[in-house]
């Protein structure tokens, strides 16, 4: 396999040519979710079939840094920079205090009832967590324990401040990954089913409008289908989601540029580094890291450095 799909030659403004992938760990069985400390300067990621999650930098290399972590799946850092998760088998929200070792619960139900199996995950400046409800952690026994849904439908919520929890979206089939642009006035979420990206414009008080079809994430491949998973957006507003064969590059238009190529199923990545220029990428058994020619936000909301 070739290192990259090039579907436009402005795919190499934002990855050079001679850029490679390395491999920073591996020995996992399905990894997802890495989020990186912008002071600190390490990576927590979670491996779902194993139950961990772990953290890796390079001066410390690998450590746990929660196990059992419940099946989790994708992580954010709060404004605090305590870690945010999304748990498959416990069908809850979480967040980490103290280095993982206190767990505190903030989404278990909506309307009543349990909450399918919470997936992706983010936290913008006004302190509001923003995140996917697929039922893969209901319906697969390699991510989660079958059992039914008491939900009727997969929606995507918010979670205000106040403990408040609001479906402002439910009429996806598998929503997985999302993200908000840079000024945080729109939300992009992905539906694993209808391999598409849907963006929509959010108002001062957190109500969507406008549900666009902004993309598809398409591409060819054999073997077990790779569908839309992770997604992030750079600081060029270029945005970056998983799909067939690995991680593909838009333009803020909705342009596929190609493909970083990778040689086992990639999840989801995130932009870490000390200039924020390395895209870190969970794929299945190995924790991956390609140098690019731009960078990302930090993931602590607000966090500036100094």
């Amino acid at each position: 396999m070739e290192k990259f799909e090039i579907r436009d030659d402005r795919f190499f403004e934002v990855i050079d040519p001679a850029a490679e992938l390395e491999v920073l760990a591996d020995g996992f069985i399905f990894t997802e979710g890495p989020i990186w400390h912008p002071e600190e300067h390490w990576i927590v990621f979670s491996d779902i079939i194993s139950s961990v999650q772990y953290r890796w930098s390079e001066t410390d290399g690998l450590s746990v840094f929660r196990r059992p972590s419940n099946m989790s799946n994708g992580n954010f850092f709060d404004g605090e920079g305590r870690v945010v998760s999304c748990e498959h088998a416990s069908s809850r929200l979480v967040r980490h205090d103290h280095d993982g070792r206190v767990v505190t619960t903030l989404a278990s139900h909506y309307d009543g009832k349990e909450l399918n199996s919470p997936n992706d995950v983010v936290v913008d400046t006004k302190g509001r967590i923003w995140f996917t409800d697929p039922s893969f952690g209901r319906i697969r026994d390699d991510v989660g324990v079958p059992r039914d849904c008491q939900l009727d439908f997969q929606g995507v919520y918010r979670l205000d401040p106040d403990g408040s929890l609001t479906c402002v979206v439910d009429d996806f089939k598998q929503p997985n990954g999302l993200c908000l642009s840079r000024d945080e006035s729109q939300l992009f979420v992905n539906d694993s089913a209808d391999p598409c990206i849907r963006r929509f414009d959010i108002d001062d008080n957190g109500n969507l409008s406008n549900d666009t079809l902004w993309a598809r994430v398409e591409g060819e491949q054999e073997g077990r289908k790779w569908v839309p998973d992770g997604m992030k957006v750079a600081n060029t507003d270029h945005i970056f989601c998983n799909g067939p064969n690995g991680v593909h590059l838009f333009t803020s238009t909705g342009d596929c540029l190609g493909v970083i190529n990778f040689p086992e199923k990639s999840t989801n990545f995130c932009f870490g580094g000390p200039q924020l220029d390395k895209l870190f990428v969970t794929a299945s058994s190995r924790l991956y890291c390609i140098q690019t020619k731009i960078d990302g936000p930090a993931m602590i909301p607000g966090f500036k450095s100094v």
